[in-house]
């Protein structure tokens, strides 16, 4: 990889994503200017030593003055607040999603004030953590730098106290396209947590609601029938398992690669499987559920039924595209090019 592309990237990465472009023009004819009419790897590496580290020349392009944190440590605190945060989150998301499960009475016509509470609850928790987080965090970086700790080691984080150009060598530019970001990371821990809770409660979540004295609504009876459901629980709980530890692989490698790729179309292929084969169950839907919106709709069984069926191959229809272009965006990231 080009050094001076390498230097430019750590640079820029550093700075607000309006100011890149700029910045990577004007630094790139300041180094340009600084080189003999012809250089060699050597001369690049002089000049890019006398720049300095990415992370001090990145500080001395941001606008806002950084006060309470240095630039020497910015960068390390930064990392820190990134590597810390996003786990908090999804550690308190999974906390409160195993205490609502675990916690819950069961009542069917209290089910959906206990989902949004649970909602609620865990805003309110992301909220308080992060500001507890970034509070210590701070704090303990203020007492760090004061106290002349520069040279700062975390745990999970590679730092470099002294830079030099070699380190450029160690640099992996990324293309966007290929780069799995940390929100969908995220939401891939958050789709998971839910999928959970409602397959394991879908007798007391999905099913015939009524309204209840004006001021709510009162479950009547489940739409399906849950123990079929939980036929299906070693294969899902494999299959949940098997996705906790793909997303883990995915925030790891921060990018497509031709392994993730393949391990993700398998689980895919697995998971649409599997939901097909429970979508066409003769018993997945609760029996007393089908008379019951017959009368209220003032139509047939039979009718009922039917539209039902037709309501399953729609959803079935609309897994397989859906979980086929995942398996085919997965493949073409992959395939991008560094």
């Amino acid at each position: 990889m080009n050094l001076i592309d390498a230097y430019i990237h750590e640079v820029t990465k550093r700075i607000h994503k309006d100011k890149r472009d700029e910045t990577s023009l004007e630094l790139k004819s300041t180094i340009e200017n600084m080189l003999p009419e012809d250089y060699s790897e050597s001369d690049i590496k002089e000049v890019l030593k006398n720049l300095g580290s990415p992370v001090e020349v990145a500080a001395s392009y941001q606008n806002t003055p950084r006060l309470l944190i240095g630039p020497k440590v910015f960068d390390t605190y930064i990392r820190t607040i990134k590597l810390v945060i996003p786990w908090a989150i999804i550690i308190t998301v999974i906390v409160q999603m195993i205490e609502s499960i675990v916690l819950y009475s069961g009542e069917g016509g209290a089910l959906l004030s206990a989902i949004i509470n649970t909602i609620s609850i865990t805003i309110a928790h992301i909220i308080s953590v992060i500001i507890y987080v970034l509070f210590w965090i701070t704090v303990t970086f203020i007492v760090i730098e004061r106290s002349g700790g520069n040279n700062i080691r975390i745990p999970l984080i590679k730092d470099h106290p002294e830079w030099t150009p070699d380190d450029l060598a160690k640099v992996k530019i990324i293309p966007k396209e290929k780069t799995i970001s940390l929100h969908d990371n995220i939401f891939s821990f958050l789709g998971i947590a839910i999928f959970s809770f409602v397959y394991f409660n879908a007798h007391h979540l999905i099913g015939i609601y009524t309204s209840h004295n004006k001021v709510g609504f009162k479950f009547v009876m489940p739409i399906f029938n849950q123990d079929v459901l939980l036929s299906f629980a070693p294969i899902i709980l494999i299959c949940i398992v098997l996705s906790v530890a793909l997303t883990l692989w995915k925030l790891k490698a921060g990018q497509w690669t031709m392994l993730i790729a393949v391990a993700n179309a398998l689980l895919q292929c697995t998971g649409i499987i599997v939901f097909i084969l429970m979508a066409i169950h003769p018993d997945l839907i609760h029996s007393p559920a089908i008379p019951y919106i017959a009368a209220i709709t003032e139509t047939t069984s039979a009718k009922i039924l039917f539209a039902i069926d037709r309501i399953l191959f729609v959803s079935i229809a609309i897994a397989i595209i859906a979980n086929a272009f995942d398996i085919y965006s997965g493949f073409k990231k992959a395939r991008i090019l560094k």
